[in-house]
């Protein structure tokens, strides 16, 4: 994507203007926000009649290795201008449970609100949240709400690695489940949201789905609510443990051997990315081929698929991406080696491969130009060869 100049910074956008005009409103006249489901953000889960359940740290048990810490001190320059100098070494996710009475979730936001504070608890999304006229829905059930943002909840990443521990934790707390439970979906969820769903179904019988409609409003007399706070956003799931949990549920929902010795040379190639293409990959894949790679395409697999191939790998050579996502599906031992271009450099998939036991080689190509689109030289490319050689020889 093209860089816009700086002044256009300065300017507020329609979407920001339009969002201001609404808080206001929203702010002074309480009964319009109520009317069209716009309401302030912090409510308290803790104030009464709600109940804080527990409160538990999610710690991995080992940092980045000192020379991956290194690299990204000295590459890292996006992700250190969100999380200062010295890089966030280890996993740390604070999970807050509780327990709602009397809250309404909103199927225009998937927002959590409060109604006896008039006040949601995620924090509003200027560029999505607008004035909306709900159709009022009860569940009687306790209920979970998994809407997520109107913009993003498909999200293959955060999913992944930001939504299903936290959910996978609350139900682990609240089991073994003796009282009927719902989940509260959006209509329209991608393939791996729906099998992830579905075996919790199958492994809970008093745990059921209950789809929402963008233009309704539910009222849940008990919601149960888990906010989990992070040290850093790259370093999600928090653990090893948490890693491992994920995995093995998307590894058991598809029936897959989780212990056959991983064999596969995988290239995640990027010919249906919008962004962050290399430029001149021909010559790497050809490269790679020779050696015994497969080339894929993650995006046009199944879900299933990918699981399984990624589950296969011995080694994955990819640049970052989405895509890499499913290195939570791998085995230890194996190895990664992930392409940056010069000016996009941060550690995501790095923690992957540390918490799921993986080595890992980053590799810096050209500065991106437009598209984020950008090329290797020679040198890179040997450089990425080199660590697929070194593998046979560790």
């Amino acid at each position: 994507m093209r860089k816009a100049p700086k002044w256009r910074s300065w300017l507020p956008t329609s979407r920001q203007l339009r969002f201001w005009a609404q808080s206001t409103l929203a702010r002074t006249f309480p009964s319009i926000g109520d009317r069209n489901n716009f309401f302030p953000d912090n409510a308290n889960p803790r104030l009464a009649p709600n109940e804080h359940l527990l409160t538990a740290d999610e710690r991995s048990s080992r940092a980045l290795p000192q020379e991956v810490q290194a690299f990204f001190e000295e590459n890292g320059a996006l992700e250190q201008s969100r999380y200062p100098l010295p890089i966030t070494p280890a996993g740390h996710t604070q999970l807050r449970m509780y327990k709602l009475v009397d809250a309404l979730v909103l199927g225009s936001t998937g927002a959590t609100v409060l109604k006896a504070q008039h006040r949601q608890i995620e924090a509003a999304a200027p560029n999505t949240m607008r004035f909306a006229r709900l159709k009022d829905r009860t569940i009687q059930t306790a209920a979970i709400n998994m809407l997520g943002m109107a913009a993003g909840h498909r999200h293959y990443y955060h999913f992944l690695c930001d939504v299903a521990f936290p959910l996978l934790f609350l139900l682990e707390q609240l089991g073994p489940l003796t009282f009927p439970l719902k989940i509260l979906l959006r209509e329209d969820l991608p393939e791996f949201q729906k099998e992830f769903y579905e075996h919790l179904t199958q492994e809970t019988p008093l745990l059921s789905l209950e789809e929402c409609k963008t233009n309704e409003r539910i009222h849940c007399k008990t919601l149960f609510h888990c906010t989990p706070a992070m040290n850093c956003e790259y370093r999600v799931p928090a653990s090893e443990q948490a890693a491992s949990m994920v995995a093995t549920h998307y590894l058991a929902a598809y029936q897959l051997d989780m212990h056959k010795t991983p064999a596969t040379r995988l290239y995640i190639a990027r010919d249906d990315a919008k962004t962050r293409r290399i430029l001149n990959e021909k010559s790497l894949k050809e490269q790679l081929e020779a050696r015994g790679f497969q080339s894929v395409i993650p995006g046009k697999l199944s879900h299933k698929e990918q699981v399984e191939l990624f589950n296969n790998a011995r080694i994955i050579v990819g640049t970052h991406g989405a895509g890499l996502t499913n290195l939570l599906f791998a085995q230890a031992g194996g190895k990664l080696i992930e392409i940056f271009p010069a000016d996009y450099v941060q550690s995501a998939y790095a923690w992957l491969a540390h918490v799921r036991g993986l080595r890992y080689a980053p590799v810096i190509g050209e500065k991106s130009g437009a598209h984020q689109h950008f090329s290797l030289s020679q040198s890179a490319i040997g450089q990425i060869l080199h660590e697929v050689d070194a593998l046979e020889f560790a």
